[in-house]
């Protein structure tokens, strides 16, 4: 199984990319309940009622509002306004109002520094052109000893035909561009930014999935 995530770092292709694909994604989730389910589980021992958290990458919304009964607030963000739509009637449906929702990057600029307790980023590592810019902001963004806590596609990890399907497309351009990683260069890339890691391991040992906490140095 292999999870395309929204949250690329530049709107544009990227972002219409999404949007075309919001409401079939939005279908296929459920295949994928059984990860999602235990990347939640493992993430609430790590919340407490007093966080503000932001979730970046928040496709759907579909563990945003999972998590949200377990902190105080929620920033959440998207590039995909079609993302950003679904997650909005999610949360709606289920009368949830601790979580803002935005069609933004990371490098938002009215994000302060050192303004979140947690930063939540599934599935959305391994779309990144400069995944390391992405996590010195991450680091920039959480407050002192705070949490990274994220969930990526370690396709390098073990070789498929799917991955090897993806990489072409990749290449082409006709998905969005796709680092493919081991679990190894995943912590590597988050030690370098000042992180130290406290869990990481594979959550579905049919899929190269890598779960991983880290706490601001």
């Amino acid at each position: 199984m292999f999870c395309l995530i929204n949250g690329v770092l530049r709107i544009g292709k990227s972002e219409k990319f999404w949007d075309n694909r919001a409401k079939e994604y939005e279908k296929k989730e459920i295949k994928w309940e059984k990860i999602y389910n235990k990347a939640v589980e493992e993430t609430k021992q790590y919340l407490n009622s007093n966080d503000i958290v932001l979730d970046y990458a928040c496709g759907t919304g579909i563990i945003t509002a999972q998590v949200a009964g377990y902190v105080k607030e929620i920033q959440a963000i998207d590039i995909s306004s079609k993302m950003i739509d679904i997650a909005k009637r999610i949360t709606n449906d289920r009368q949830i109002k601790n979580i803002n929702f935005a069609q933004a990057t990371i490098f938002e600029e009215s994000f302060e520094k050192e303004s979140f307790n947690v930063i939540l980023a599934f599935n959305v590592l391994h779309l990144l052109e400069d995944t390391e810019k992405v996590i010195q902001r991450i680091n920039e963004l959480l407050k002192p000893g705070g949490l990274f806590i994220s969930e990526t596609a370690c396709m390098r990890e073990k070789k498929s035909f799917l991955s090897i399907f993806l990489f072409f497309l990749s290449k082409i351009r006709v998905v969005p561009y796709i680092r493919f990683l081991k679990f190894s260069e995943l912590e590597s890339l988050i030690v370098n930014e000042k992180f130290q890691i406290v869990e990481s391991r594979n959550l579905d040992q049919t899929s190269p999935t890598y779960y991983v906490v880290a706490k601001k140095s």
